[in-house]
C-alpha cells in the first residue's frame, strides 16, 4: 500500500515537473546575461552526476566493498542517482535553446551543399557526445549489476565488470574536464579562461556528487543496515574533497589578483553578499567541520547537514561563479578598462518554473526508479530482466 502511495506521489510530482517546464519554455525570453540560471543548473547536476559516478568508482574500479561489503548494499542506488542527476541537466540545456531539435545541427549540419558530420574542433559537439556517453555507459552499468544479482555467469566474469566500470570511469573525468575546458577557452571571459576551471570543476564535482549522494542514500541506510558505515565514509569523502576544492578556489582567486581582466571578474564575486556567507562558511568551512564530527560520532544526522549545506551552497557557487564574471567590464583596449552602463541580472520566472520543473522531474524520477527496479539487496528482476 506505502508503495502504490508513493508511485502516486511520483507520477504527480512527475507531471506539475513536466508542465511547469512547458510553461517556461513557451514564455522563454531574451535576457542580458547570455548564459543564465538554465547553464547554471545544468553545469551543477553535470557536476553532481559526475562527482557521484567518481565516487561510485571507489566500488567498481578500485573494488572497495567496506568492512563488511556495504557498498555492495547500496552501489546500485548509486548508480541510479548518477544516472538520474543528469536528466535535469538535459532538460535544461535543451530548454535554453530556442528550438532544442536543432541541437542535432552540432553533428550533422550542412555547409554550401555538403553534409557535415561531428565537428571534431567544437567543445559544445564533444559535450553533447559526452553527455549521451556518459549516460549510456551508466545503464550498461547498472543493468550489469541487476542481471548480475540473479546469474552466477556474470559475477564471474571479473574482466568485463572491471572494463564496464573503466569505461564510465574515464568517461566520466573526460566529460567533466571538457565542461571545465568549455568554459576555460572562453577568453572573452577573463574570469573563466585557463586551466584551472577544469581542475575546479572535478573537485567540486566530487564534493557535491558525495553530498547528493548521501542524501539520496540516507533514506535507506537504516533498513540496510549501514548507518554507520554511510556517517563514516561520506564523512571521510567531503573531508578530503572540501580541502582540495579550498585549495584550488585559494589559488584561482590569488592568480586572478595578477590579471586585471581576471580579477574585474574576480572583484564582483569576491564583493557578493553571497561570497562569505555560503562559498566560505556554508560550502567549505561549516561542511568541513560536521564532516569530521560525523566521522568521529559515526554520525548520519550531522553528516546529513553537512550534505545539505554543500548541496545548496554548491549551487550558488556555481551561480556566482559563472553569472558574476558576465557582468565584468569589457576591454576597449590594453590596460583600459569602460564599464559599459551597469549589468543587472535576475532569473526569470520562465527560468526559474523550467529549473522547478525540471527539479521535481528529477525527485520523481529518483523515488519511481526504487519502486520499480530491484536497486536494493534481496530485490530480484521479474519482470524484462530488469524491472521488479
Amino acid at each position: 500500500m506505502r508503495a502504490l502511495y508513493l508511485v502516486f506521489i511520483g507520477f504527480g510530482m512527475a507531471v506539475v515537473g513536466a508542465l511547469l517546464i512547458l510553461l517556461g519554455y513557451l514564455a522563454r525570453s531574451v535576457e542580458e546575461i547570455p548564459w543564465g540560471l538554465l547553464v547554471v543548473g545544468e553545469v551543477y547536476f553535470v557536476l553532481m552526476a559526475t562527482g557521484s559516478s567518481i565516487v561510485n568508482s571507489i566500488y567498481t574500479v578500485f573494488n572497495y566493498r567496506g568492512p563488511n561489503n556495504e557498498l555492495e548494499k547500496i552501489i546500485k542506488l548509486g548508480v541510479w542517482f548518477s544516472l538520474i542527476t543528469i536528466v535535469p541537466a538535459w532538460i535544461m540545456i535543451l530548454s535554453h535553446l530556442r528550438n532544442p531539435l536543432s541541437a542535432v545541427n552540432i553533428f550533422v549540419h550542412y555547409e554550401n551543399g555538403i553534409s557535415l558530420f561531428f565537428q571534431y574542433k567544437s567543445g559544445i559537439t564533444w559535450m553533447a557526445t559526452l553527455h549521451m556517453l556518459f549516460a549510456l555507459t551508466l545503464i550498461i552499468e547498472l543493468i550489469y549489476f541487476i542481471r548480475s544479482g540473479v546469474s552466477e555467469k556474470l559475477r564471474e566474469m571479473r574482466k568485463l565488470e572491471l572494463g564496464i566500470a573503466l569505461a564510465v570511469l574515464v568517461v566520466t573525468i573526460v566529460y567533466i574536464s571538457n565542461l571545465g575546458q568549455l568554459f576555460g577557452n572562453v577568453v572573452a571571459i577573463p574570469g573563466w579562461y585557463g586551466p584551472h576551471m577544469a581542475l575546479y570543476f572535478i573537485a567540486s564535482a566530487i564534493a557535491i556528487g558525495a553530498a547528493g549522494q548521501v542524501i539520496f542514500i540516507s533514506f535507506y541506510a537504516g533498513r540496510l543496515n549501514v548507518r554507520d558505515f554511510v556517517a563514516r565514509y561520506y564523512a571521510r569523502i567531503l573531508m578530503i574533497a572540501i580541502p582540495v576544492l579550498a585549495f584550488i578556489k585559494g589559488w584561482m582567486i590569488i592568480s586572478a589578483w595578477y590579471n586585471p581582466a581576471a580579477w574585474q571578474a574576480y572583484r564582483l564575486i569576491l564583493s557578493s553578499p553571497s561570497f562569505p556567507i555560503f562559498e566560505l562558511l556554508l560550502l567549505l568551512i561549516a561542511p568541513f567541520i560536521l564532516a569530521v564530527a560525523a566521522y568521529y560520532r559515526k554520525n548520519l544526522p550531522l553528516l546529513l547537514t553537512a550534505a545539505v549545506l554543500a548541496v545548496i551552497a554548491g549551487f550558488v557557487d556555481k551561480y556566482d561563479l559563472i553569472i558574476e564574471p558576465q557582468k565584468a567590464p569589457l576591454a576597449l583596449s590594453l590596460n583600459n578598462w569602460a564599464h559599459l552602463g551597469s549589468i543587472h541580472y535576475v532569473p526569470s520566472i520562465s527560468e526559474i518554473e523550467i529549473v522547478a520543473g525540471s527539479i521535481l522531474l528529477y525527485i520523481a524520477l529518483l523515488i519511481l526508479g526504487v519502486l520499480i527496479l530491484p536497486l536494493k539487496p534481496g530485490e530480484k528482476p521479474k519482470t524484462l530482466y530488469i524491472f521488479k
